[in-house]
């Protein structure tokens, strides 16, 4: 019963907005004439007739056939003539062989962070081979992006590479825990270190510093003795409700495992960080593709606060969340001459295009499931939650 209520609120929000991303985007081409005051002089909407980006636009009005040159640009009178295409425009024009170069970018992106993961299951001498780190990277990608329903990836891969490695079961779950948390701290890493360059994101570079700091600050608790000493983390962990308990406890003693191997944590955060800047690439030419306009530099500021944010579970599969995103920071970050009207146009069509690139790609993993003899089945996720709940009220009894 719970279940159904959480998908079903979580379905509500998807429609909230989606239907918020539907009326606050363009969805018409139009032109218009604003005056030295601003104000529009002259509004016309229809359809653009070839290329919209070129400073000449063929443009027929609607409910005419007939095809008037629209020449964006300064007037003679101190009018202004602006084109806003709309959202299917950027769509339909998009450039395929950019576009092709975006996902390459991407899957050089997944590979980078399946190999971080393999190195996070050797060090605990689970025996998978990167070939399989990788599949199992693609499988939980495939349920992140194309599964609807409340199992996410990282789930499901735990699931996976547990029943690969029956003998080391809480090592390998917490290996996926650990990789998204190194995961995050690059991407917070990388976005830190972008906004550093523009004073305008003054706001988004307090949030992404804060989300930079509670890192560290983890960092420091995780792996230091003294500092976990002085806070008796031990006894405030099992100070919490039983189930919380549990999971911090499985948490804090996989990662102080990996205080042994810092250097190879630090190397850790390069690649990730590696990883994210290809996946910022891959978005980049994807903008590039259907001619966003966004300088290239604000994208390494304005995508690892959207990706952080996204990671967010509001809505299944992030549909809905990641376009209110895009469309509102991109709206933020309008470079002078774009309205921010159409810029959230922009970047909503961004995310479209680029999850629809995300889907298509996580087929892939769909492949994976498909010649997967031992699949993991609704009963081994309820079973492992069982397992995980029993083990924790066994540590509760004997903490009493």
């Amino acid at each position: 019963m719970r279940r159904h209520l959480v998908s079903g609120i979580k379905i509500i929000l998807v429609i909230a907005l989606m239907t918020y991303v539907a009326t606050s985007i363009e969805w018409r081409d139009t032109w218009l004439i604003r005056g030295p005051d601003n104000q529009v002089l002259e509004s016309h909407s229809g359809s653009i007739v070839g290329a919209w980006d070129g400073p000449e636009v063929d443009f027929a009005d609607e409910g005419s056939d007939a095809i008037i040159r629209v020449r964006r640009g300064s007037e003679q009178d101190g009018g202004v003539v602006e084109l806003s295409p709309g959202f299917l425009t950027y769509v339909r024009q998009m450039d395929l062989w950019l576009f092709l170069l975006a996902t390459l970018c991407y899957l050089v992106s997944v590979s980078v962070a399946a190999a971080r993961w393999w190195w996070l299951l050797r060090v605990n001498e689970l025996r998978v081979s990167l070939v399989e780190a990788v599949r199992l990277t693609w499988l939980g990608i495939f349920f992140n992006n194309v599964v609807p329903g409340q199992t996410g990836g990282d789930l499901i891969k735990a699931l996976y590479i547990m029943k690969h490695c029956p003998d080391g079961r809480v090592p390998a779950l917490m290996s996926v825990i650990v990789d998204r948390i190194l995961g995050l701290a690059a991407l917070a890493l990388l976005g830190a270190g972008a906004v550093l360059f523009f004073d305008e994101f003054f706001v988004i570079a307090v949030g992404i510093w804060s989300v930079l700091a509670a890192v560290i600050l983890m960092g420091v608790v995780a792996f230091s003795r003294r500092v976990r000493k002085l806070i008796r983390l031990d006894v405030m962990i099992a100070k919490l409700p039983g189930k919380l308990s549990g999971i911090l406890y499985r948490v804090d003693r996989a990662v102080f495992f990996y205080r042994g191997f810092k250097l190879g944590i630090i190397a850790c955060l390069a690649v990730s960080v590696l990883n994210h800047v290809m996946a910022v690439i891959s978005i980049i030419l994807v903008g590039e593709a259907i001619g966003v306009g966004m300088p290239l530099a604000n994208y390494f500021v304005l995508v690892p606060v959207i990706n952080i944010l996204s990671a967010v579970p509001i809505a299944p599969n992030g549909w809905g969340w990641g376009e209110a995103l895009f469309g509102k920071l991109f709206e933020m970050g309008s470079p002078e001459g774009i309205s921010s009207r159409v810029m959230r146009t922009r970047g909503v069509a961004l995310s479209v295009v680029y999850r629809i690139m995300l889907t298509i790609l996580s087929l892939l993993g769909g492949l994976a499931v498909f010649f997967e003899r031992d699949r993991v089945t609704r009963d081994d996720v309820q079973r492992e939650l069982a397992m995980e709940e029993e083990e924790d009220q066994g540590k509760n009894e004997d903490a009493n």
